[in-house]
């Protein structure tokens, strides 16, 4: 039996182990080393250093745009600012395809009767095709809109239906008013709502990434990270988002969207 790394840890491009023979410290690449993305349950693997063989566990189960999340964290004790702004940025737009691929598909499938495979594989591609061209901003105001709109389909079919309705071009996506956020009944989520709604890390990471290469200050870093995380782990919860469909197909009750009361 191969013996296992004591320290291990898991980030969203790597999973660093340290060779449990020789001491080393292993960056083992997801896509190139392990070739695969799903959580590390149980890996054997070869040490980079010694050539020792020793097995891996113990992955993270998280959504992609947390562990961008805690990655972010990590850039400010490191004193790259620049980097956590750009981090943080990507984490909310990735919360973003997450909450539509959740919000339209994966709970709508969980809850169809027919649980239809093809039908959801063609949905998914569509889905896609709807907001692939879509930046920061106006896949904020979708996200938006849906939620304020209330948009949960309850079956597959009704799901293709509001995935035709995702407008083709960014210029067509309806803006949600502060007055629309005010009028959600609930209380903590309408807090969340009009503090996604304010958000401006997609602001600083275009002056980081554009042509003053814009050097964040830690204030401004902790700033972006500390508002990304009470608003992505807040609406996570408050809308009972989970973190596959894997999550949602596995377990009763779980596709049962958020009602605002």
């Amino acid at each position: 039996m191969t013996p296992y790394s004591g320290k291990t840890m898991a980030t969203y491009e790597n999973f660093i182990a340290d060779c449990p023979v020789c001491r080393c410290t292993n960056i083992f690449n997801r896509a190139s080393d392990l070739r695969t993305f799903r959580p590390i349950a149980f890996r054997q693997v070869t040490c980079q250093q010694c050539g020792c063989p020793f097995s891996i566990n113990g992955d993270s189960i998280n959504a992609a745009y947390q562990m961008l999340l805690f990655e972010s964290h990590d850039f400010i004790q490191m004193k790259r600012y620049m980097q956590c702004v750009l981090t943080v940025a990507q984490a909310y737009e990735l919360f973003f395809n997450h909450f539509l691929y959740e919000q339209l598909l994966y709970r709508t499938f969980a809850i169809d009767r027919e649980r239809d495979l093809p039908q959801l594989n063609r949905l998914t591609s569509l889905l896609y095709r709807r907001v692939r061209q879509l930046t920061f901003e106006p896949m904020r105001k979708l996200v938006l809109r849906m939620i304020v709109d209330g948009v949960a389909p309850q079956s597959l079919a009704a799901a293709e239906r509001a995935v035709l309705a995702i407008p083709d071009s960014a210029s067509a996506v309806q803006k949600v008013s502060r007055g629309e956020i005010e009028g959600v009944g609930d209380g903590r989520l309408r807090i969340l709502l009009a503090k996604l709604l304010d958000a401006d890390a997609n602001v600083i990471r275009n002056r980081v990434v554009h042509k003053d290469a814009y050097r964040p200050k830690e204030a401004e870093a902790r700033r972006v990270h500390g508002e990304a995380q009470e608003i992505l782990f807040g609406l996570t919860a408050r809308l009972r988002l989970g973190r596959s469909i894997e999550w949602y197909a596995n377990a009763r009750g779980r596709g049962v969207a958020y009602r605002d009361p």
